[in-house]
């Protein structure tokens, strides 16, 4: 009765954990051609140098200093010291005329 009991709630909170509804944080990179790395190491190697435009979209942080991304569905790890929130858009400015 145990294991029924302890499988129902593992799977419960795994339900939950994959639950629709999370949010998409994304990023942008703070300098021109920052590098997209294959591993957390700057010794490893290089998938992508990444521009400010690029839509960077945060998977999760996995220490202090990297975080996994993915971009244009690639996968890699970035300093997380050269990730910027993206500039929120602009809003623009109505005059109505008479």
């Amino acid at each position: 009765m145990k294991k029924i009991i302890l499988t129902l709630a593992l799977a419960a909170q795994t339900a939950f954990g994959f639950a629709d509804g999370h949010q998409v944080v994304t990023a942008s990179a703070r300098y021109e051609n920052s590098k997209m790395y294959r591993q957390p190491g700057t010794s490893t190697e290089v998938l992508k140098a990444l521009k400010s435009a690029d839509e960077i979209v945060v998977v999760r942080r996995y220490n202090q200093s990297w975080t996994i991304v993915t971009v244009n569905g690639q996968v890699g790890y970035v300093l997380t010291a050269e990730l910027a929130k993206p500039a929120k858009p602009a809003t623009q400015q109505v005059i109505a005329k008479k």
